[in-house]
Protein backbone atom coordinates (compact mmCIF):
# COMPACT_ATOMS: atom_id res chain seq x y z
CA UNK A 1 0.00 0.00 0.00
CA UNK A 2 1.30 3.54 -0.65
CA UNK A 3 1.14 5.72 2.16
CA UNK A 4 2.27 9.06 0.69
CA UNK A 5 -0.53 11.68 0.43
CA UNK A 6 -1.82 10.86 -3.01
CA UNK A 7 -3.52 14.33 -4.42
CA UNK A 8 -3.21 16.69 -7.77
CA UNK A 9 -0.58 19.22 -7.51
CA UNK A 10 -1.32 21.29 -10.20
CA UNK A 11 2.27 23.70 -9.80
CA UNK A 12 4.03 20.12 -9.93
CA UNK A 13 2.20 18.51 -12.62
CA UNK A 14 -0.47 20.58 -15.18
CA UNK A 15 -3.41 19.12 -16.64
CA UNK A 16 -1.67 21.04 -18.99
CA UNK A 17 1.85 18.80 -18.98
CA UNK A 18 -1.03 15.92 -19.00
CA UNK A 19 -3.16 16.64 -22.17
CA UNK A 20 0.44 17.49 -23.98
CA UNK A 21 1.08 13.88 -23.74
CA UNK A 22 -1.68 12.38 -24.79
CA UNK A 23 -1.83 14.64 -27.83
CA UNK A 24 1.12 13.13 -28.38
CA UNK A 25 -0.12 9.71 -28.20
CA UNK A 26 -3.14 10.63 -30.30
CA UNK A 27 -0.84 11.62 -32.34
CA UNK A 28 1.06 8.56 -33.21
CA UNK A 29 -2.13 6.38 -33.12
CA UNK A 30 -3.08 8.70 -36.41
CA UNK A 31 0.22 7.51 -37.86
CA UNK A 32 -0.55 3.74 -36.91
CA UNK A 33 -3.92 3.84 -38.13
CA UNK A 34 -5.56 3.40 -34.49
CA UNK A 35 -8.33 4.10 -33.09
CA UNK A 36 -7.76 4.13 -29.50
CA UNK A 37 -4.78 2.82 -27.17
CA UNK A 38 -5.75 0.68 -24.25
CA UNK A 39 -3.60 0.09 -21.10
CA UNK A 40 -4.12 -2.34 -18.49
CA UNK A 41 -3.04 -1.21 -14.97
CA UNK A 42 -2.39 -2.79 -11.53
CA UNK A 43 -0.32 -2.00 -8.13
CA UNK A 44 3.10 -2.96 -9.84
CA UNK A 45 2.24 -2.38 -13.52
CA UNK A 46 0.64 1.39 -13.19
CA UNK A 47 3.85 3.57 -14.99
CA UNK A 48 1.97 4.21 -18.34
CA UNK A 49 -1.50 5.25 -16.90
CA UNK A 50 0.89 7.75 -14.65
CA UNK A 51 2.53 8.82 -17.45
CA UNK A 52 -0.93 9.56 -19.23
CA UNK A 53 -3.20 10.70 -16.82
CA UNK A 54 -0.81 11.69 -13.49
CA UNK A 55 -2.78 9.49 -11.16
CA UNK A 56 -1.27 7.00 -9.78
CA UNK A 57 -3.31 3.74 -9.65
CA UNK A 58 -3.14 1.15 -6.93
CA UNK A 59 -4.92 -1.86 -4.95
CA UNK A 60 -7.12 -2.76 -7.73
CA UNK A 61 -7.05 -4.06 -12.02
CA UNK A 62 -8.45 -0.91 -13.97
CA UNK A 63 -8.31 -0.10 -17.41
CA UNK A 64 -7.25 2.80 -19.27
CA UNK A 65 -8.32 3.67 -22.80
CA UNK A 66 -7.50 6.92 -24.87
CA UNK A 67 -9.37 6.90 -28.37
CA UNK A 68 -7.63 8.74 -31.12
CA UNK A 69 -9.58 11.71 -30.65
CA UNK A 70 -11.44 12.77 -26.96
CA UNK A 71 -11.00 12.06 -23.29
CA UNK A 72 -9.58 8.69 -21.75
CA UNK A 73 -11.98 6.88 -20.17
CA UNK A 74 -10.53 5.03 -16.84
CA UNK A 75 -12.95 2.11 -15.80
CA UNK A 76 -12.28 0.41 -12.64
CA UNK A 77 -13.91 -2.42 -10.69
CA UNK A 78 -13.26 -0.39 -7.30
CA UNK A 79 -16.86 1.32 -6.78
CA UNK A 80 -17.92 4.56 -6.52
CA UNK A 81 -17.48 4.97 -2.75
CA UNK A 82 -14.06 5.88 -3.95
CA UNK A 83 -14.90 8.26 -7.53
CA UNK A 84 -15.06 11.55 -5.95
CA UNK A 85 -11.55 11.00 -5.16
CA UNK A 86 -10.12 9.05 -8.25
CA UNK A 87 -11.54 12.37 -10.10
CA UNK A 88 -9.68 14.54 -8.03
CA UNK A 89 -6.45 12.87 -8.72
CA UNK A 90 -6.87 12.05 -12.34
CA UNK A 91 -9.11 14.95 -14.17
CA UNK A 92 -8.27 14.78 -17.52
CA UNK A 93 -10.14 11.29 -17.77
CA UNK A 94 -14.32 9.88 -17.72
CA UNK A 95 -14.45 7.25 -14.63
CA UNK A 96 -16.41 4.92 -15.03
CA UNK A 97 -17.09 1.90 -12.40
CA UNK A 98 -18.12 -1.71 -13.09
CA UNK A 99 -17.46 -5.47 -11.63
CA UNK A 100 -16.97 -5.90 -15.44
CA UNK A 101 -14.70 -3.02 -16.22
CA UNK A 102 -13.20 -4.71 -19.74
CA UNK A 103 -17.15 -4.69 -21.00
CA UNK A 104 -17.34 -0.99 -20.29
CA UNK A 105 -14.55 -0.60 -22.35
CA UNK A 106 -15.68 -2.49 -25.36
CA UNK A 107 -19.27 -0.67 -25.40
CA UNK A 108 -17.18 2.45 -25.33
CA UNK A 109 -15.16 1.18 -28.43
CA UNK A 110 -18.20 -0.10 -30.29
CA UNK A 111 -20.08 3.47 -29.28
CA UNK A 112 -17.10 5.12 -31.03
CA UNK A 113 -16.94 2.81 -34.00
CA UNK A 114 -13.63 1.30 -33.38
CA UNK A 115 -11.66 -1.51 -35.46
CA UNK A 116 -8.07 -1.26 -34.41
CA UNK A 117 -7.26 -0.73 -30.93
CA UNK A 118 -3.30 -0.71 -30.05
CA UNK A 119 -2.84 -2.14 -26.60
CA UNK A 120 0.58 -1.66 -24.13
CA UNK A 121 2.03 -5.04 -23.15
CA UNK A 122 -0.87 -7.46 -24.38
CA UNK A 123 0.72 -10.00 -22.93
CA UNK A 124 0.33 -9.05 -19.51
CA UNK A 125 -3.12 -8.02 -19.88
CA UNK A 126 -5.50 -10.38 -17.92
CA UNK A 127 -7.32 -13.13 -19.81
CA UNK A 128 -10.70 -12.23 -18.65
CA UNK A 129 -10.46 -9.03 -19.39
CA UNK A 130 -9.45 -9.24 -22.58
CA UNK A 131 -12.81 -11.85 -22.77
CA UNK A 132 -15.35 -8.89 -21.15
CA UNK A 133 -14.11 -6.26 -24.37
CA UNK A 134 -14.60 -9.37 -27.06
CA UNK A 135 -17.62 -10.26 -25.63
CA UNK A 136 -19.09 -6.66 -26.60
CA UNK A 137 -16.54 -5.63 -28.87
CA UNK A 138 -14.90 -6.64 -32.46
CA UNK A 139 -12.20 -4.24 -32.59
CA UNK A 140 -9.02 -5.98 -33.19
CA UNK A 141 -6.27 -5.67 -30.56
CA UNK A 142 -2.82 -5.52 -31.66
CA UNK A 143 0.27 -4.49 -29.38
CA UNK A 144 1.52 -0.86 -29.47
CA UNK A 145 4.36 -1.16 -26.49
CA UNK A 146 6.89 0.47 -29.24
CA UNK A 147 4.63 2.68 -30.27
CA UNK A 148 4.12 4.22 -26.41
CA UNK A 149 7.69 4.03 -26.14
CA UNK A 150 8.60 6.03 -28.76
CA UNK A 151 6.17 8.43 -27.41
CA UNK A 152 7.44 7.84 -23.55
CA UNK A 153 10.84 9.04 -24.52
CA UNK A 154 9.86 13.04 -25.48
CA UNK A 155 11.03 14.41 -22.32
CA UNK A 156 9.05 17.24 -20.71
CA UNK A 157 10.00 20.10 -18.27
CA UNK A 158 7.44 19.10 -15.60
CA UNK A 159 8.25 15.35 -15.43
CA UNK A 160 12.48 16.04 -14.67
CA UNK A 161 11.76 18.61 -12.27
CA UNK A 162 9.66 15.82 -10.50
CA UNK A 163 13.03 13.41 -11.07
CA UNK A 164 14.99 15.67 -9.74
CA UNK A 165 12.82 16.32 -6.81
CA UNK A 166 12.54 12.55 -5.59
CA UNK A 167 16.16 12.07 -6.50
CA UNK A 168 16.46 14.99 -3.63
CA UNK A 169 14.40 13.46 -0.97
CA UNK A 170 16.30 10.63 -1.37
CA UNK A 171 19.96 12.65 -1.06
CA UNK A 172 18.40 14.52 1.53
CA UNK A 173 17.52 10.84 3.23
CA UNK A 174 20.95 9.73 2.84
CA UNK A 175 22.11 12.71 4.29
CA UNK A 176 20.17 12.70 7.52
CA UNK A 177 21.45 8.85 7.70
CA UNK A 178 22.68 7.99 11.50
CA UNK A 179 25.93 7.72 12.27
CA UNK A 180 25.85 4.99 15.10
CA UNK A 181 24.56 1.93 12.69
CA UNK A 182 25.19 -1.48 14.11
CA UNK A 183 22.12 -3.56 12.81
CA UNK A 184 20.36 -3.05 9.44
CA UNK A 185 17.44 -2.00 11.16
CA UNK A 186 19.76 0.94 12.72
CA UNK A 187 20.16 2.92 8.97
CA UNK A 188 17.04 1.26 6.80
CA UNK A 189 14.33 2.37 9.28
CA UNK A 190 15.64 6.05 9.69
CA UNK A 191 15.59 6.46 5.93
CA UNK A 192 12.30 5.04 5.24
CA UNK A 193 10.96 7.42 7.99
CA UNK A 194 12.57 10.30 6.74
CA UNK A 195 11.13 10.00 2.99
CA UNK A 196 7.82 9.04 4.10
CA UNK A 197 7.73 12.69 6.04
CA UNK A 198 9.01 14.30 3.01
CA UNK A 199 5.74 13.07 1.00
CA UNK A 200 6.98 9.97 -0.78
CA UNK A 201 3.93 7.98 -1.59
CA UNK A 202 6.42 4.47 -1.75
CA UNK A 203 10.02 3.74 -0.71
CA UNK A 204 11.23 1.10 -0.96
CA UNK A 205 14.48 0.01 0.67
CA UNK A 206 16.81 -2.80 0.23
CA UNK A 207 20.48 -3.22 1.85
CA UNK A 208 23.48 -5.13 1.06
CA UNK A 209 24.77 -5.79 4.83
CA UNK A 210 27.77 -6.75 3.84
CA UNK A 211 29.39 -5.98 0.61
CA UNK A 212 32.83 -8.06 0.92
CA UNK A 213 30.28 -10.82 1.36
CA UNK A 214 27.95 -10.36 -0.65
CA UNK A 215 27.06 -7.26 -3.42
CA UNK A 216 23.32 -8.49 -3.93
CA UNK A 217 20.48 -5.85 -2.44
CA UNK A 218 17.50 -7.15 -0.76
CA UNK A 219 14.92 -6.36 1.65
CA UNK A 220 16.45 -7.71 4.86
CA UNK A 221 15.27 -7.83 8.70
CA UNK A 222 16.22 -4.91 11.14
CA UNK A 223 17.95 -7.40 13.49
CA UNK A 224 20.81 -8.36 10.65
CA UNK A 225 24.21 -7.17 11.75
CA UNK A 226 25.98 -4.86 9.29
CA UNK A 227 29.14 -5.61 7.88
CA UNK A 228 32.11 -3.47 7.86
CA UNK A 229 30.79 -2.14 4.76
CA UNK A 230 27.59 -1.84 3.62
CA UNK A 231 24.73 -0.56 0.47
CA UNK A 232 21.72 0.70 1.15
CA UNK A 233 19.55 1.60 -2.32
CA UNK A 234 16.55 3.90 -1.87
CA UNK A 235 13.61 3.14 -4.75
CA UNK A 236 11.41 6.23 -3.78
CA UNK A 237 8.00 7.72 -5.84
CA UNK A 238 6.88 11.13 -5.70
CA UNK A 239 3.90 12.21 -7.80
CA UNK A 240 3.76 9.30 -9.89
CA UNK A 241 8.25 9.42 -11.01
CA UNK A 242 10.15 6.71 -9.75
CA UNK A 243 13.60 6.96 -8.92
CA UNK A 244 16.86 4.44 -7.26
CA UNK A 245 19.46 5.72 -5.79
CA UNK A 246 22.12 3.86 -4.02
CA UNK A 247 25.05 4.63 -1.41
CA UNK A 248 27.61 2.97 0.20
CA UNK A 249 28.94 3.01 3.47
CA UNK A 250 31.15 2.51 6.10
CA UNK A 251 29.95 0.83 9.35
CA UNK A 252 32.49 3.24 11.76
CA UNK A 253 34.22 6.01 10.78
CA UNK A 254 36.74 6.44 7.72
CA UNK A 255 34.61 6.39 4.81
CA UNK A 256 36.04 9.84 2.67
CA UNK A 257 36.85 7.58 0.07
CA UNK A 258 33.31 6.33 -0.15
CA UNK A 259 32.23 10.33 0.24
CA UNK A 260 34.63 11.21 -2.96
CA UNK A 261 33.08 8.39 -5.28
CA UNK A 262 29.41 9.71 -4.15
CA UNK A 263 30.34 12.79 -5.21
CA UNK A 264 31.78 11.55 -8.75
CA UNK A 265 28.36 9.46 -8.95
CA UNK A 266 27.00 13.09 -8.33
CA UNK A 267 28.35 14.51 -11.53
CA UNK A 268 26.78 11.05 -13.90
CA UNK A 269 23.56 12.90 -13.02
CA UNK A 270 24.45 16.08 -15.09
CA UNK A 271 27.33 14.94 -17.39
CA UNK A 272 25.76 11.29 -18.76
CA UNK A 273 22.96 10.53 -21.24
CA UNK A 274 21.19 7.55 -20.62
CA UNK A 275 20.48 7.77 -24.66
CA UNK A 276 24.28 7.19 -25.73
CA UNK A 277 26.76 4.42 -25.21
CA UNK A 278 27.37 4.01 -21.74
CA UNK A 279 30.56 2.66 -21.87
CA UNK A 280 32.33 4.78 -24.07
CA UNK A 281 30.82 7.54 -21.47
CA UNK A 282 32.06 5.93 -18.57
CA UNK A 283 35.37 5.28 -19.83
CA UNK A 284 36.04 8.96 -20.23
CA UNK A 285 34.66 10.28 -16.77
CA UNK A 286 37.15 11.10 -13.60
CA UNK A 287 36.87 8.02 -12.16
CA UNK A 288 39.41 8.75 -8.85
CA UNK A 289 42.57 6.34 -9.46
CA UNK A 290 42.56 3.16 -8.12
CA UNK A 291 39.06 2.63 -8.62
CA UNK A 292 37.40 0.29 -11.68
CA UNK A 293 33.81 -0.31 -13.02
CA UNK A 294 33.28 -4.05 -12.67
CA UNK A 295 29.38 -3.91 -13.73
CA UNK A 296 26.71 -1.23 -14.27
CA UNK A 297 23.04 -1.47 -15.44
CA UNK A 298 20.84 0.97 -16.62
CA UNK A 299 17.13 1.02 -15.73
CA UNK A 300 14.39 3.73 -17.53
CA UNK A 301 10.76 4.05 -17.90
CA UNK A 302 9.25 3.17 -21.12
CA UNK A 303 6.47 0.88 -20.47
CA UNK A 304 4.28 -0.36 -17.59
CA UNK A 305 6.95 -0.84 -14.91
CA UNK A 306 8.17 2.10 -12.88
CA UNK A 307 11.29 1.29 -13.93
CA UNK A 308 12.97 -1.59 -16.34
CA UNK A 309 16.04 -2.80 -17.07
CA UNK A 310 17.82 -1.42 -20.53
CA UNK A 311 21.01 -2.60 -20.53
CA UNK A 312 24.00 -4.14 -18.64
CA UNK A 313 27.53 -3.13 -19.26
CA UNK A 314 27.79 -6.77 -20.65
CA UNK A 315 24.74 -6.16 -23.40
CA UNK A 316 25.12 -2.72 -24.15
CA UNK A 317 21.62 -1.77 -25.76
CA UNK A 318 21.29 2.00 -27.23
CA UNK A 319 17.90 3.56 -27.66
CA UNK A 320 15.98 6.93 -26.79
CA UNK A 321 15.42 7.41 -23.08
CA UNK A 322 13.20 10.22 -21.11
CA UNK A 323 15.86 9.89 -18.41
CA UNK A 324 17.53 6.76 -16.56
CA UNK A 325 18.74 5.42 -13.61
CA UNK A 326 22.50 3.74 -13.81
CA UNK A 327 23.61 1.32 -10.85
CA UNK A 328 27.09 0.93 -11.01
CA UNK A 329 29.50 -1.84 -8.68
CA UNK A 330 33.03 -0.35 -8.20
CA UNK A 331 35.92 -2.16 -7.47
CA UNK A 332 37.95 -0.35 -4.74
CA UNK A 333 41.22 -1.10 -2.29
CA UNK A 334 38.53 -1.07 0.56
CA UNK A 335 36.24 -3.54 -1.64
CA UNK A 336 33.34 -2.85 -3.60
CA UNK A 337 31.19 0.09 -3.74
CA UNK A 338 27.86 0.03 -4.94
CA UNK A 339 26.31 3.46 -6.49
CA UNK A 340 22.87 4.41 -7.96
CA UNK A 341 22.06 8.17 -9.45
CA UNK A 342 19.67 9.14 -12.12
CA UNK A 343 20.64 10.16 -15.08
CA UNK A 344 20.33 12.26 -18.22
CA UNK A 345 18.74 15.44 -16.20
CA UNK A 346 21.08 18.18 -17.78
CA UNK A 347 19.44 16.98 -21.17
CA UNK A 348 17.43 19.37 -23.59
CA UNK A 349 14.01 19.20 -22.84
CA UNK A 350 13.78 18.59 -26.42
CA UNK A 351 12.41 15.34 -27.72
CA UNK A 352 15.40 12.57 -27.75
CA UNK A 353 12.34 10.32 -29.51
CA UNK A 354 10.00 10.31 -32.10
CA UNK A 355 6.45 9.49 -31.16
CA UNK A 356 6.26 7.31 -34.10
Amino acid sequence: MRHGLMKWREDELSQADVLSRQYRLQQAMETHDLDGVLIYTNHVRSAAVTYLTGFSPYWSDALLFLPATGKPLFATALSKRVGNWIKSTNPTSDIAHSPRPGELIGEQMVAIGCRKIGVVELDHIPGGLIDEIAGVSNAQLEDASAIFAAVRTVRDAAEIALVEKTNQIAADAFASAPTERNLVGDVTEALELYVRNAGAEECYVAIAPDLKKDTRLARTKGQVALGETFAIRLSIAYNGVWIRRTETFARTSGESSFQSLALWANGLSNGINPSKNLSSQLATSSLPAGVSISRWTLEAPLGNRPLEAIATMENEVVRPLPYGVLTIQLDTKQGPVVLARPIGLYLSLLSVGAAT
